[in-house]
């Protein structure tokens, strides 16, 4: 049986067109804005969202979470997580 004399892929790349190197530049700007306007938004809810970590780490402590049926832990303060002094990082 004869091998092929074709270029692997992953060694071979074909020269891009104009008009795709034009798409890849437009789609890429749009791609940065939407990324942009995301990271805004995420940024204006810093505060709430801080609120909302403090509400469910004070349900932790009061009522607990669920462990087996009806039966529920309760969390001690000292079991928490303590807020890390850099920005929230939000994985969208």
């Amino acid at each position: 049986m004869k091998s092929c004399a074709m270029p692997k892929v992953k060694d071979y790349a074909p020269p891009r067109t104009t008009d795709v190197n034009a798409w890849i530049e437009e789609n890429l700007a749009e791609q940065e804005h939407r990324h942009a306007a995301i990271i805004a938004a995420m940024d204006a809810l810093s505060s709430e969202r801080d609120r909302w970590i403090a509400e469910f780490f004070e349900r932790l402590g009061t009522t607990g979470y669920n462990v087996n049926g009806d039966q529920k832990r309760r969390v001690s303060a000292d079991e928490l997580p303590k807020k890390p002094a850099r920005q929230h990082k939000v994985t969208y």
